[in-house]
């Protein structure tokens, strides 16, 4: 009874300790969030500066200005402009944190079709093989803009990297069961090594070389903030020269398909 009671206490004491640091975690995190906000914000009033002085600069010089001098110009406004994307894809990063879940079914059959037919459309030169399912697609609880995000993401991502494929085979598709939905997104491109597959998720982590494949390097780690909202999971797998499949997962059983 008494080496019953002292367990009872550990355990007690363990919990507690568990639910002390998960808010502690919880409130470094949302101050860390609030900080990237705060840097990413104010970065854009001396970029705003420095875009226009370029303007004016190149307005001032007009056709007097030498060869070496509009290289010098230009690599100004390219550089400018890049770090523009990347101050505002910082923000969008730091707004899924903070906004508000707004939790109601979402049809993923026309989700997904949706998403499909608006990169269709983008990509109306491009060869792309769709393959959707046959999977019976079920209806999950979720924030209906965030998750298209989720999409949107994963298949920008697939498109980017078969970019030099003569042929291009984006496949979604997924499984359901009582505890969970897990749904991927894969594709036949460069794929990657998976000895490096825990840096795909982070934010400016890239894996390719930024003259091929041009990005900011934070849609993935979008991916990962939104399912995190959701108690989900994210996870990939790949091989160099063979493509990639992109995982997430959203907690509890499918609802009524469509």
């Amino acid at each position: 009874a008494q080496a019953q009671a002292l367990a009872q206490t550990l355990r007690g004491d363990l919990e507690k300790r568990v639910a002390e640091q998960t808010v502690e975690l919880k409130a470094a995190y949302q101050e860390l969030e609030g900080l990237c906000y705060s840097i990413a914000h104010d970065l854009k009033a001396p970029l705003r500066h420095i875009r226009g002085f370029v303007d004016l600069l190149r307005q001032e010089l007009g056709d007097n200005s030498t060869p070496e001098c509009r290289n010098y110009i230009e690599t100004i406004s390219q550089a400018s402009a890049q770090m523009g994307q990347l101050i505002d894809e910082l923000l969008a990063f730091s707004r899924i944190g903070r906004a508000e879940l707004r939790l109601r079914p979402v049809r993923l059959a026309e989700l997904v079709d949706s998403v499909k037919r608006e990169f269709s459309e983008k990509f109306a030169g491009r060869e792309i093989e769709w393959v959707i399912g046959p999977w019976p697609w079920p209806s999950v609880e979720a924030d209906s803009e965030l998750l298209r995000q989720v999409f949107v993401e994963l298949i920008s991502n697939a498109l980017k990297f078969t970019q030099f494929e003569p042929r291009v085979r984006v496949e979604v598709g997924g499984t359901a069961s009582a505890e969970e939905t897990i749904i991927f997104v894969r594709d036949n491109g460069v794929g990657f090594d998976m000895t490096y597959s825990n840096k795909l998720f982070g934010v400016f982590q890239k894996l390719h070389s930024p003259q091929q494949f041009e990005g900011a390097g934070i849609g993935l780690a979008k991916v990962r903030r939104i399912i995190q909202r959701h108690k989900g999971r994210t996870w990939a797998e790949g091989a160099e020269g063979q493509g990639a499949t992109f995982y997430f997962s959203l907690p509890g059983g499918p609802g009524e398909s469509p």
